[in-house]
């Protein structure tokens, strides 16, 4: 049971990795009145992967500043998914109250104090039991109004032998520039579930985003995270935590990030592997450019029997202003565990220059096309909607690279 006096004590305390924030120095409790889902509306959601033009033909849930503004299942699907907003799922079932903040600490930092106490919105997603969903659902996090701190608290279940790919869109109005996002969530893969969960951000120069999640696996279950982090914006901070209890369960976090201006970046996971037989991946591949400073942190910890681990921290530095620092980390309390890890950081290598450009490509246009590789999402095993969205999004970033 959360303690608000214990609770409230944690809004002074910063998080362990990233810049601090002065969370009095944004605004919080009012926001201008939301009209409608515009052209510029529409196309930052498109440039975060959700297509807000079909929402009446995809499972779609859109939530702007505090409130949730639509939310919609398609009719083939109304057996097979519930989604709906916290607040809502909280007055339906009484087990879900049980579930939140069981993944994360509320305490652990100011950011989670802060959500804990004025989470306004965020959404419940369950996919019911042996239910398989082949078309993506799609939902989409945009700030409308300057300067304030958006604090939103998501739970996803997956119950047993259910299947499911959701896509997250995170980002702000064209009329934007400063504001905080807080984003809490909670992931429950049950037995022999399988959940890809894409999230994709695009900010802008003066934005802060803090993100917790936390993610539990059961026996059998398999869990793919993709995170595509595109462009510029002030100050990021997020380590996923996944937790395999379950044997033989499975874990793939997939991160690629493309960081220009004076950005700074502080992005990991972690994975604790506690079930027998089970296996973890996480790869971390940043691209800086011009200021851009960028920490990847990686961390698995083998806690049971048979159980594999293989961490890849990747940079690419594209200038001689920006900064890269990977910080692996292996744990293993076995004697028969497998963990390893790769890092390297470097810059573009001329023997790759110099063979594109002897097959008739411009500097410029070998250098681009070396970043696109680098950044390639097609080993994310992504639907096809979804990887060309994704794909699209990077075209975007890099016009003109």
């Amino acid at each position: 049971m959360l303690r608000d006096e214990d609770v409230r004590k944690a809004l002074e305390k910063p998080a362990k990795y990233g810049a601090d924030l002065d969370l009095s120095s944004y605004g919080f409790g009012e926001a201008e009145e939301f009209a409608e889902i515009d052209r510029d509306v529409s196309r930052r959601g498109m440039e975060v992967g959700v297509d807000l033009d079909r929402r009446k033909y995809l499972s779609t849930f859109l939530h702007v500043d505090y409130s949730t503004v639509y939310k919609s299942v398609q009719r083939q699907f109304k057996d097979d998914l519930e989604l709906m907003t916290i607040e809502e799922a909280l007055k339906r079932y009484d087990w879900v109250r049980g579930l939140l903040w069981k993944l994360r600490d509320p305490c652990e930092d100011k950011y989670t104090a802060f959500t804990a106490l004025n989470a306004k919105g965020g959404y419940f997603m369950r996919i019911l039991e042996g239910r398989k969903i082949l078309i993506p659902i799609q939902a989409c996090f945009l700030l409308f109004t300057q300067g304030i701190i958006q604090p939103v608290h998501n739970l996803i279940v997956a119950e047993p032998g259910s299947e499911a790919h959701i896509l997250t869109g995170c980002t702000i109005h064209p009329r934007v520039t400063r504001g905080l996002h807080l984003g809490v969530t909670e992931i429950y893969v049950r037995k022999g579930a399988k959940l890809t969960y894409t999230m994709v951000h695009k900010w802008g120069p003066e934005f802060d985003v803090r993100s917790r999640t936390g993610i539990l696996v059961e026996d059998g279950g398999v869990f793919v995270s993709n995170y595509v982090m595109l462009g510029e914006l002030r100050t990021f901070q997020s380590q996923p935590s996944a937790r395999l209890i379950g044997s033989s369960s499975r874990t793939s976090m997939n991160n690629v990030v493309y960081l220009r201006g004076r950005s700074e970046m502080d992005l990991g996971g972690e994975v604790l592997l506690e079930g027998a037989g089970s296996r973890a991946e996480i790869i971390l591949n940043s691209v800086a450019a011009d200021n851009a400073k960028i920490t990847t942190r990686g961390r698995i910890l083998g806690l049971a029997d048979n159980v594999k681990g293989h961490l890849s921290c990747r940079g690419l530095m594209l200038s001689d202003e920006a900064e890269i620092s990977t910080i692996p980390i292996l744990e293993s309390k076995k004697m028969n565990s497998e963990l390893s890890h790769e890092a390297a950081i470097g810059k573009i290598a001329e023997d790759q220059l110099n063979y594109l450009m002897a097959r008739g490509l411009s500097r410029d246009e070998a250098e681009s096309l070396i970043v696109r590789g680098f950044l390639d999402v097609g080993r994310m095993g992504l639907p096809r909607p979804i990887e060309e969205g994704v794909r699209r999004t990077i075209e975007l970033a890099l016009k003109g690279f």
